[in-house]
């Protein structure tokens, strides 16, 4: 360790060695507090897992992994140790705090004696799961499974990957639109109601009834998100939905509240997010 990195870590908490993987972080040097924030994040539904990755290995393990559980208040850890991957569960977000906090301040494992071993990744839970959500979003079987012969499922990275050619499917087939959050309402309402014309083009029916807009409705001065949850407010059966892809921009979908629900749990499935748009 050079004397600027041992400086950093002693005086300061910051691991400039260390490389920290989330939604929104994906590379060397954080502040330990960082490893708070992130897991806080993950407690408020705003993101689905975080990644430590030590320089050298410690006692084996080269990389502490924790994902949303069962349920949205614990974690599931991860331990990578000599070439094998542990999980431990039902994890508080406290606990996990000071497990992944230890990992790094410390250089300490958890007790592995509360894990099992368990593959990385679930790849057939995981395909399965991509198929139903790109067939639910896309709208149509055959297009989905076009896609998903191309989709690599055998990493995070690949995971990542997929994920982005999904929302760029969707935007390509007017599904989807992606639009700054400094957009004009002018602007935001003229792409809502493409997105409703589309629905009524793949649903074969008109749902405008049930998506009517009063423009009259709308404060100019307000963002894109209060204008979203006015849609959101008004709507009975209809959302209209967010994709996060990570980027400060906003993905647009409208979807049934049927299918709404299951795209968010197939989403969290993925370690993804799909959200009411104001949410995100």
């Amino acid at each position: 360790m050079s004397v600027y990195n041992w400086i950093q870590e002693k005086l300061f908490d910051n691991y400039e060695e260390w490389r920290m993987k989330s939604p929104d972080y994906n590379r060397n040097g954080f502040n330990i507090v960082g490893i708070d924030n992130t897991l806080k994040a993950m407690e408020d539904g705003f993101f689905m897992y975080m990644e430590l990755y030590p320089p050298h290995a410690i006692d084996g393990c080269t990389a502490m992994k924790a994902r949303v559980g069962k349920t949205q208040d614990a974690v599931d850890i991860f331990l990578d140790i000599d070439s094998k991957t542990y999980r431990m569960t039902d994890v508080s977000y406290p606990e996990a705090v000071q497990m992944m906090r230890a990992f790094v301040k410390k250089k300490r494992l958890p007790d592995c004696s509360l894990c099992v071993e368990v593959a990385n990744l679930d790849i057939k839970q995981m395909r399965e799961a991509f198929t139903e959500l790109a067939t639910l979003l896309l709208g149509n079987v055959k297009q989905a499974k076009s896609f998903m012969t191309k989709a690599k499922l055998n990493s995070m990275e690949d995971l990542e990957d997929s994920w982005w050619n999904l929302y760029e499917k969707l935007q390509s087939k007017g599904r989807a639109v992606e639009l700054s959050l400094k957009i004009e309402l002018e602007d935001f309402l003229h792409h809502v109601q493409k997105l409703i014309h589309n629905k009524d083009l793949c649903a074969g029916e008109n749902l405008t009834g049930d998506m009517s807009i009063d423009t009259a409705a709308f404060d100019a001065s307000q963002c894109i998100m209060d204008w979203c949850a006015h849609l959101n407010s008004t709507w009975k059966k209809y959302k209209l939905v967010g994709m996060d892809i990570g980027t400060d921009s906003l993905v647009l979908m409208v979807l049934s509240n049927e299918e709404f629900k299951t795209a968010q749990e197939l989403a969290k499935e993925l370690l993804h997010r799909i959200d009411v748009a104001e949410r995100l």
